[in-house]
């Protein structure tokens, strides 16, 4: 019996502490919106914002347009607008390309790409008349590498990517049965 109650207090206040953790950050019109919810929200946005995540005035800002958008999602339920056949269409449109999203992400890895010091300089040496100062001098090629190499680094992987889906759709289509008839 000390054993059972012992384990329930336990499975209580651990439950009850992961409750606690999750503090309500809002309330809109009944529906609360959570300190979990708003990270989440935060972890979906590009990267170049998650060096943010931490700061009190980024969150709040986050928060803010949360709550804006639970207002806004409240009044278009109301108005049953989603029952609208134009809005079940977009829906049903943005519901496939996030799951073709999702699909590519599960299966389509972005290859490591690398730019070599030759390959940066070539783009250079390419492309230097592009790369006058105000004063109409040369900028340097060391002063202007880590963007160079940046650049075709992303354009490489992008590249890259293309082909893996292009790839990974062919291999789709030939377990699959596709036909494709002309006009």
């Amino acid at each position: 019996m000390k054993k059972a109650l012992l384990t329930a207090l336990i499975v209580a206040s651990a439950s009850t502490s992961s409750m606690a953790a999750d503090k309500v950050l809002a309330t809109v019109n009944g529906k609360k919106i959570t300190e979990s919810q708003l990270n989440s929200a935060i972890d979906s946005l590009p990267a170049k914002y998650q060096g943010l995540k931490n700061n009190p005035q980024f969150r709040k800002m986050v928060l803010e347009n949360m709550v804006k958008e639970e207002i806004l999602y409240q009044e278009a339920q109301k108005e049953g607008i989603e029952k609208d056949p134009k809005v079940q269409k977009e829906l049903e449109l943005a519901k496939r390309r996030i799951l073709v999203q999702e699909l590519i992400r599960k299966h389509v890895k972005v290859p490591k790409v690398n730019v070599t010091d030759e390959e940066a300089r070539a783009f250079y040496e390419k492309n230097k008349k592009q790369f006058i100062d105000p004063n109409g001098k040369q900028i340097p090629f060391q002063s202007l590498k880590p963007f160079i190499v940046q650049s075709l680094k992303q354009q490489k992987e992008q590249e890259a990517f293309r082909k893996a889906i292009k790839k990974y759709v062919m291999e789709l289509q030939k377990k699959g049965k596709v036909q494709i008839n002309g006009k």
